[in-house]
């Protein structure tokens, strides 16, 4: 919605730049324009009348340093606009500019309770004709919302029911001179809207915020609007420091191409999706460097409905995905990145806290396009980062059909401590979907005790997977029984160039525990297989997975 006072004052601009005319702005004295460098606020409230509603006093003093600018054709030299530490109600958008300053003297509420639910709190745009100047937009380099000398916190009407934003920067067309760039805040907090921060994708680009905390939001903590075809102008290093993303079903909304971000030793708390690309984000990266995120109930990147000329970048981060509002699910490993967005993470630790149940399943996506995965580290509970990463072949005995006995598999041979033989077969795995129906969505190696003195029974790989001396090799098996659950003994038989033996390494699982190993490749090694056997299992076993991975 477009603030009828920020028309009029444009307009009113716009008049006197083109008569040449010498006016005041509302509430401008006919002395020293700066006042030494600052205005109060309270010198813009009206006299006498003990008004409750402050949008007037705040939108007189933002016009009041917008007519100084405009008059002038220069925003080098313009007074702040200090607010006094107090609640402040606010029944109607303020529209400002990036080259106008909001300092806080104290701790400062800009209270929007009372604003229309369809409306935004705060608009920061630079719909002018002002020039760029010698100096190039030399009053942009600051936060126009300064927090430094308190927080200033900005709260909408309502988490539930709010449709606006509680910030919106950039502009709505391509055809002004000003640009939003150089802008952004330090030590703000929003908190209450639909999003906490809207950007308009025209001639919008380095962006800046620091300390500040966009929290308990409902759709979005940063939301990117289509542009109008495309951005225009818009997305170059936008930052974020030290600053918290937290309660909205999408930390990071970028439905626009172009947008760069980079978040530094920022957190992000109990959201849905973590980084979401909608349809319209083509290009751009987004960058964690020393970040926390815990709390996510969605994906920690969702680029399912994105173009592929996109990237995320995590690095030194730490990754806690409890689950935010199901507390009824565990903290187990499980699919957190999916889509066609380009992936890399280095120095990642992944904080889980309970065995993954089921079929072992890759925190990347099969279709993800991973440009590296390195210096992973686990607690507690070990996960497989990527299938891409998978070095043991057919790990989810898939490439022989259904009904192949386990004595004619293609890459897996099976032997028994038993004089009997273990009857099995690959058999296809109907999964619900959700919606009742089902799907046929993988195959299992499907096994029977091979006698009634519960007798070990092995599965081997046949072919020989490439190992590279010093690195670290992890192996897990994903099984369910439809009789006892037994442990599961895990042995790398490591070997030298020409097929040559070199050492064993053997470990073994506890009951009720997924089975996983680990092992270090020894030197001289260049190959190794893997066996896998079965202790104490009665009845039907079914292997969903059983694969070998490097250690990343």
């Amino acid at each position: 919605m477009v603030n009828r006072r920020s028309v009029m004052g444009l307009s009113a601009g716009a008049a006197i730049l083109g008569a040449g005319a010498v006016s005041r702005g509302w509430g401008e004295s006919t002395g020293n324009q700066s006042q030494n460098g600052f205005r109060w606020l309270s010198d813009f409230a009206t006299r006498g009348k003990g008004a409750s509603d402050d949008t007037g006093t705040f939108q007189r003093a933002i016009d009041y340093v917008r007519n100084i600018a405009l008059r002038t054709r220069d925003t080098s030299c313009l007074p702040a606009l200090l607010i006094p530490a107090g609640r402040y109600v606010l029944t109607e958008t303020i529209d400002t500019a990036p080259w106008i300053k909001l300092c806080s003297v104290g701790g400062v509420l800009l209270d929007f309770s009372l604003l229309p639910v369809g409306w935004n709190g705060l608009t920061c745009r630079n719909e002018t004709t002002l020039p760029a100047t010698e100096l190039r937009f030399p009053g942009d380099r600051s936060p126009f919302l300064d927090g430094t000398g308190g927080t200033i916190s900005i709260l909408g009407p309502g988490k539930a029911q709010s449709e606006g934003w509680g910030i919106v920067m950039g502009n709505r067309q391509a055809g002004f001179s000003g640009a939003v760039r150089d802008a952004g805040g330090r030590n703000v907090v929003v908190t209450g809207w639909r999003g906490a921060l809207r950007i308009d994708p025209v001639n919008t680009y380095l962006t800046a915020w620091f300390s500040s905390r966009f929290e308990q939001n409902r759709e979005d903590g940063i939301y990117v609007a289509p542009g109008v075809g495309r951005s225009v102008n818009s997305g170059e290093r936008m930052t974020f420091f030290d600053c918290t993303f937290a309660g909205s079903a999408r930390a990071i909304d970028i439905n626009s191409d172009s947008m760069d971000f980079v978040f530094d030793a920022c957190s992000f708390d109990f959201n849905g999706d973590v980084v979401y690309f909608g349809r319209q984000a083509r290009f751009g990266t987004v960058a964690f460097n020393h970040c926390h995120i815990e709390g996510i109930d969605g994906l920690l990147v969702n680029g399912t409905a994105a173009g592929k000329n996109l990237r995320t970048v995590f690095r030194d981060s730490i990754v806690l995905p409890r689950r935010w509002k199901r507390k009824d699910l565990d903290n187990a490993p499980r699919q957190l990145v999916a889509g066609t967005a380009k992936f890399s993470a280095s120095g990642v630790e992944w904080r889980f806290e309970s065995p993954q149940q089921g079929a072992l399943t890759a925190l990347i996506g099969d279709e993800v396009p991973v440009e590296s995965v390195s210096a992973m580290s686990f607690q507690k509970v070990q996960a497989l980062p990527w299938r891409g990463s998978v070095i043991n072949a057919d790990s989810l005995f898939t490439l022989d059909s259904p009904g192949t006995p386990v004595g004619s598999l293609t890459h897996w041979s099976m032997s028994s401590a038993a004089s009997g033989r273990a009857a099995g077969e690959i058999v296809a795995m109907d999964m619900a979907t959700g919606n009742g129906a089902t799907t046929r969505s993988r195959q299992a190696l499907r096994l029977a005790s091979p006698d009634q003195d519960n007798a070990p029974f092995s599965v081997t790989t046949r072919t020989p997977f490439p190992v590279n001396a010093g690195e670290t090799v992890l192996a897990a098996c994903a099984a369910t029984s439809a009789g006892t659950t037994g442990r599961t003994a895990f042995a790398f038989q490591f070997y030298a160039a020409g097929g040559v033996p070199l050492s064993v390494s053997e470990s073994q699982s506890t009951a009720n525990e997924l089975p996983s190993a680990q092992a270090a490749v020894p030197a001289g090694a260049v190959q190794a297989v893997l066996k896998t056997t079965f202790i104490g299992w009665t009845g039907k076993l079914e292997i969903n997975e059983l694969a070998v991975w490097r250690s990343s």
